[in-house]
């Protein structure tokens, strides 16, 4: 895939939001998955996934990114520094712009899908979730010992992973506490997770290309996400509003 390209590649049409994933490897942050006994247990090539009922798209999905360097993804998406903000980090200014989840909700503005009233009405049940300290992050991980034993003396203990998710039909979205990859300590992740059923793709294409269409009558699925983001820890609630009334006083 050309450096070019971004993945996802969110395009806004005339009435219709097309977001493009290209399926790279399962290293990525967009892969396909097999589901079974509540959990995605198996990852599976584009082939595979065409006719397996239970396959769908594992997307850990941004809602802002650093701006790297003048144009990187900021000129394709949203037009404009207004939509440019500064956040200081460990005393360093970082500079850096919506990306993703709140291109769609941009966009969703833009084609009359949602409104700024929708948008106020969600920041409203943000700010309830934040008053609450209803958040996945306090919910802590543990380990638990089995009856069970590897080999004399040593136990099996089993670890227990506080996990959330909204299970719909045509989609689930997922948020587990993890521990961090390249940092001491934990955070949640979130994966917004579309079975493959519900997309389009080519199967007769090499390019691996999947597309999820996002019209008037399914972008409250994004309303969900943006709820699961602020849900998810105390800093993405934050992120999370602050990013929405930018897009609102941006519009």
């Amino acid at each position: 895939m050309p450096n070019n390209i971004k993945n996802p590649e969110i395009i806004k049409e005339q009435d219709q939001i097309r977001i493009n994933f290209i399926i790279k490897n399962n290293a990525s942050k967009i892969r396909l998955k097999e589901r079974n006994n509540n959990m995605g247990e198996k990852f599976l090539k584009f082939n595979d996934a065409i006719e397996n009922k239970n396959a769908y798209l594992e997307w850990q999905v941004a809602y802002d990114t650093k701006v790297k360097k003048d144009g990187e993804y900021k000129l394709e998406y949203l037009d404009g520094d207004e939509y440019i903000y500064y956040r200081v980090k460990k005393e360093k200014i970082e500079k850096k712009y919506p990306a993703e989840l709140m291109v769609i909700f941009k966009y969703g503005l833009d084609l009359g899908f949602i409104t700024k009233n929708d948008i106020n009405r969600i920041i409203d049940e943000i700010d309830k979730i934040y008053n609450e300290k209803i958040f996945l992050d306090n919910y802590n991980i543990i380990g638990k010992k089995t009856e069970n034993k590897l080999y004399e003396g040593f136990d099996i203990y089993e670890r227990v992973l506080p996990m959330s998710i909204l299970m719909e039909k045509e989609y689930f979205i997922e948020m587990e506490r993890k521990q961090m990859q390249f940092a001491a300590g934990y955070q949640t992740m979130i994966y917004v997770c579309p079975y493959l059923s519900y997309l389009d793709y080519n199967k007769y294409s090499l390019d691996n290309k999947v597309s999820w269409i996002v019209t008037k009558e399914n972008i409250s699925i994004f309303e969900k996400i943006i709820l699961a983001f602020s849900l998810a820890s105390e800093q993405h609630n934050r992120d999370i509003k602050e990013l929405l009334n930018i897009i609102l006083k941006a519009s």
